[in-house]
């Protein structure tokens, strides 16, 4: 994978980074400058009209002319031209402008390991940690808790208000990576010192090798974490344990053992720390090694009685080799206490959930009653989905003494309630808990933390449309991120751009992110967020339609899906494999993935996706009846204010099924996206909704996803045809012409269009696109012949 920059004079634009250079050096550059130069550079062979550099800066073309000078004035002063020379941006008169400076296109390879940190003004900062829109925080002992999970949103809906980014099960792992460090009492973070401040690359802890008498299973997993924990106290930067197990390729299968090399190129690591246990007469032995990329190899080794005992006394020799701080005994649980959070944080990466459940519930009543086993718990809640039970466990350590004593606990459980806040799309709530977990972090807290902590920040102010807000946050995320030397959390950050792009409703940008973050997350081997990742360029897809695009891409999700453990995940890749093939009329197969049990998981973000791609399925078959029967069942216990613009295509649908059916509207209130919301009262205006679908398809055109435009296109024309206005609805039609060669709907806009006005070359020619495009979906029967000129209404 290479960076692209483009060179003019003195000057170099790195997309990789978002900088500008002078004699490369970084140049302060607001956010919406970087995209006005970077869209005059790539569009450089032909002049940009003022509507679609407005577009492209502003994600809307109702700018006034003095707001685009202003951005255009400010471009030209930071690349050293002015309005008078215009040696790189030239006005076109009456028109808009154009890149004339000769330009070269650089590739270069990214630095390995990371991509380089952003020192650019805060605004222009890339997102800094997956996902998005990415997303969600993915660090070790951080308040990974309170990185939301990207989730995966539903592209046959122009959009409903989710964040999607790639929902991931590593990314919901590493929601789960902090609550441990609050444990070991590891609340002083590495100083300026120390490696992690360096950015140097990580270590990573492979899972371990264990024999020995008793239950030991446990401990393949439980070690690795017990180990990479205690090297991040020590000072050095170490992989979470779930970003390791994002990178083994089959990370389930203890007898298979890693080609090293490969996993620390994939990982971009400098040490890899392999480990084996073994315990026989009473003792065990903890023998770990550690190599580097020039094949030095550092070891520790140690016996006790107590398999923890014997690790931690390894663990800490091989510190001391590797260069780390000693680390002082501190108020660390009771040994039966230790043991029993490290197997149950063995199952929860096991995603064992129950079984980590269990081993919490079964603990003496005294373990129970700590905080440490009771933010387990919530941990696990939060994995399970049982958002409201975690949200009270965590509103009671956060009044408890535990709290009010240890800054970092503190800043940790209101990560996690955060994390939590934003599953049930309560994004406000969210954000206060991230401010006062930022507040504490800043003082006490290690950087992959902070940088866990504003990439939740960042996503919450993204879904309330506070975007440059949400940059500021991702990008100094980023930064903080980089320092851990973690390329794979650097690598989530960056999707979370196109996870914000897709916030700001601009699906053409954010595929580019998406694409380069499916290049990062292959070259990595990180299997969950190549899949996650594929889910967000379906969507992206879809609201451009470009549905075979789709299927590809959602496709080589679906090829990963025997290597997806995490339910969840598992679920999401199964929805949106049905949603392609919606796209493409494949109904039958998009059934059969709906009826499978699995898709009825509920996905964290992706509250009533499923209900609606049924919905979909019977309104594609021609059956409205069981459109009103899905739509009315997902509607009765609908919150309105969770993913209102998903509920309010839905009530759209279930509109216009009643209205085919000659059945009164529903009575409930309308709320979400203005677009559905426009059409369905245009709809239940009769006669008199002219202004409501001008309103809509107005608002459409303003945000500039096709999917939209056809959607308000084609209900305006239909209307437009009932009212015998032909001609006008003619005008329509040919607005979304260019989308309907590989769109069904405006396909069949076009034949009915073409029947109305008796042309019956150009109806030959459309109906047999439509039927090309159909796939399974009927064209009505009234479609497939034309009407006699007579029947042609209309001026």
């Amino acid at each position: 994978m290479t960076n692209v920059r483009y060179r003019f004079g003195r000057h170099a634009l790195d997309l990789a980074k978002r900088e500008l250079l002078h004699d490369d050096a970084a140049v302060a550059l607001p956010a919406r400058v970087f995209e006005c130069l970077v869209h005059l550079i790539e569009h450089r062979e032909r002049a940009v009209d003022r509507d679609e550099l407005a577009q492209a800066v502003f994600s809307r073309s109702d700018v006034s002319d003095a707001q685009l000078a202003q951005i255009i004035l400010r471009s030209r002063r930071a690349i050293g031209d002015d309005g008078q020379e215009q040696r790189a941006i030239r006005t076109v008169p009456r028109f808009g402008f154009r890149w004339v400076a000769d330009t070269t296109v650089e590739h270069e390879p990214p630095e390995p390991g990371a991509i380089a940190a952003i020192e650019a003004a805060p605004t222009d900062v890339m997102p800094a940690d997956a996902a998005a829109p990415p997303a969600r925080p993915h660090a070790p002992e951080s308040v990974a808790d309170a990185s939301p999970v990207p989730v995966a949103q539903l592209p046959s809906t122009p959009r409903h208000g989710r964040r999607i980014a790639f929902a991931i099960a590593a990314l919901l792992l590493a929601v789960l990576v902090a609550a441990f460090a609050w444990q070991r009492r590891a609340t002083q973070a590495p100083g300026p010192a120390t490696a992690a401040a360096t950015g140097q690359r990580a270590i990573m802890v492979l899972p371990t090798r264990v024999e020995g008498p008793g239950d030991v299973a446990w401990a393949r997993l439980g070690l690795m974490d017990y180990l990479a924990d205690r090297i991040r106290r020590g000072g050095l930067p170490a992989l979470s344990s779930d970003t390791t197990l994002s990178l083994l390729r089959d990370a389930g299968d203890a007898a298979h053992a890693p080609d090293v090399q490969q996993l620390r190129d994939s990982a971009r690591v400098d040490w890899i720390v392999e480990s084996r246990a073994s315990g026989d007469d009473g003792r065990w032995t903890v023998r770990l090694r550690a190599t580097d990329r020039h094949g030095l190899v550092q070891r520790g080794q140690a016996q006790g009685e107590e398999l923890l005992d014997a690790a931690r006394i390894a663990g800490d020799r091989l510190l001391a080799a590797l260069g780390g701080d000693a680390i002082a005994a501190g108020d660390e649980p009771a040994p039966d206490l230790e043991e029993r959070l490290q197997r149950a944080r063995s199952a929860m990466l096991a995603n064992e959930l129950d079984t980590a459940r269990r081993i919490l519930n079964e603990a003496p009543e005294l373990q129970r009653s700590r905080p440490q086993l009771r933010y387990r718990l919530a941990q696990v809640d939060f994995r399970a989905g049982q958002y409201q039970r975690g949200l009270a466990t965590l509103g009671d350590l956060l009044d408890g003494g535990a709290a009010r004593d240890d800054p970092m606990f503190r800043a940790r459980l209101l990560g996690s309630r955060g994390a939590m806040l934003i599953r049930l799309d309560r994004y406000a709530d969210a954000e206060k808990d991230y401010d006062a977990s930022i507040a504490l972090l800043e003082r006490h807290g290690s950087p992959v933390e902070l940088g866990n902590a504003l990439n939740g920040r960042g996503v919450t102010r993204s879904s309330q449309g506070r975007f440059e807000q949400a940059l500021a946050d991702l990008g100094r995320a980023r930064v903080q991120l980089l320092r851990g030397g973690d390329a794979l959390a650097v690598a989530r950050v960056d999707a979370n751009l196109g996870n914000l792009e897709m916030d700001r409703e601009r699906p053409a940008q954010a595929v580019g992110y998406f694409e380069k973050a499916a290049r990062d997350f292959e070259s990595m081997g990180a299997v969950n967020e190549l899949a996650g990742i594929s889910g967000m360029l379906v969507t992206a897809q879809l609201q451009l339609l470009q549905p075979e695009a789709a299927l590809e891409e959602s496709g080589r999700a679906w090829a990963l899906l025997p290597r997806i453990r995490d339910p969840a995940q598992r679920a999401n890749i199964l929805l949106g494999r049905a949603e392609a093939l919606l796209a493409v009329g494949r109904l039958a197969e998009a059934g059969a993935l709906l009826a499978k049990p699995e898709a009825a998981r509920v996905v964290p973000g992706d509250y009533k996706r499923r209900d609606y791609l049924r919905m979909e399925l019977a309104r594609q078959s021609g059956d409205p009846r069981a459109v009103l029967e899905i739509a009315d069942a997902a509607l009765d216990d609908w919150p309105p204010e969770r993913r209102p613009r998903l509920r309010a295509w839905l009530q759209l649908r279930r509109g216009q099924a009643a209205h085919a059916l000659g059945l009164p509207f529903a009575d409930d209130a309308l709320t979400g996206d203005a677009i559905p919301r426009q059409i369905l009262r245009a709809l239940r205006a009769g006669d008199a909704g002219e202004p409501g679908y001008r309103a809509a398809l107005e608002s459409a055109e303003q945000r500039a996803i096709p999917m939209e435009i056809a959607e308000a296109v084609g209900a305006y024309a239909r209307w437009r045809l009932a009212q015998g206005r032909t001609a006008e609805a003619g005008g329509l039609v040919g607005r979304a012409a260019p989308w309907a060669e590989r769109d069904f709907g405006l396909a069949l806009l076009q034949v009915e269009l073409y029947a109305r006005l008796g042309q019956h070359e150009q109806w030959e020619a459309a109906l047999a696109r439509a039927r090309a495009l159909a796939g399974e979906r009927p064209i009505p029967p009234a479609l497939l012949a034309p009407l006699p000129p007579a029947a042609v209404a209309g001026p």
